[in-house]
């Protein structure tokens, strides 16, 4: 039950962002392409690699070595993902909108609100894996040990960044898409617009079994992150100014 209990599924936990009614007011939001800010961090990576050695043969051995990567929700196709979730989730809860990424600016008219999105360093704030990992390390020649398995690993991390709004006219911001490199969609130059700018930092409470894959937790977290700011972006939108 212990060793079944550290391959539970990565979840998220904690209240969902709630939002007013949508108030039936139609608008049209351009979601821009993500920007990040964020550290790069070194990591050591164990991969299993073959190793021929002359006549005794081919023998598997673990090789590590040091990777330098951004934080999760800042790396090139966490951010693509998260502007395509941000964008179906922020249709969802307003439907009287038009939520679009700047390359379906063609054919709009009109008032549009420009919305950018720079995503920033993560902070682990809760977490009792370290617990966890070595209960399970020691609990392999003491099992009673492995009974604290029995409760998942319970970790909070904060992602911090920015949120800009432009308000402009929908044939201005056209004449100023650019591309970069490494962005799915084109982006706007706002230089000379005014901004309306608010920092966030959103917290996430995952729990997993202690034994759950990266591969597993990835994909959750990163779908979690963008349904909390999809309500920081329709809270920004919405502002007075």
């Amino acid at each position: 039950m212990a060793l079944w209990a550290g391959c539970a599924t990565p979840r998220l936990v904690g209240k969902e962002p709630r939002l007013a009614p949508d108030p039936g007011v139609a608008r049209v939001v351009v979601v821009e392409p993500f920007f990040e800010n964020a550290e790069w961090q070194t990591s050591t990576r164990t991969e299993r690699a073959t190793v021929v050695a002359g006549p005794y043969g081919a023998h598997p051995v673990d090789v590590s070595r040091q990777v330098a990567e951004k934080p999760l929700y800042a790396r090139v196709d966490s951010l693509a993902a998260e502007q395509r979730e941000v964008i179906r989730q922020v249709q969802r809860q307003r439907p009287s909108w038009r939520v679009l990424s700047p390359s379906g600016l063609a054919g709009v008219e009109g008032p549009v609100t420009v919305v950018r999105t720079v995503v920033g360093e993560t902070e682990t704030v809760g977490s009792n894996r370290a617990e966890k990992t070595l209960a399970l390390g020691f609990g392999i020649l003491l099992p009673p040990l492995l009974l604290f398995e029995l409760e998942p690993v319970r970790e909070t991390q904060r992602v911090h960044g920015q949120l800009r709004r432009y308000d402009a006219d929908a044939a201005l911001v056209r004449s100023r898409l650019l591309r970069y490199p490494t962005q799915p969609d084109s982006a706007v130059d706002t230089r000379g617009l005014a901004a309306l700018d608010h920092a966030f930092g959103l917290d996430l409470e995952l729990e997993e079994g202690v034994l759950a894959s990266d591969a597993a937790r990835e994909p959750v977290l990163i779908v979690g992150f963008a349904r909390k700011l999809a309500a920081a972006v329709v809270a920004i939108a919405e502002e007075q100014r």
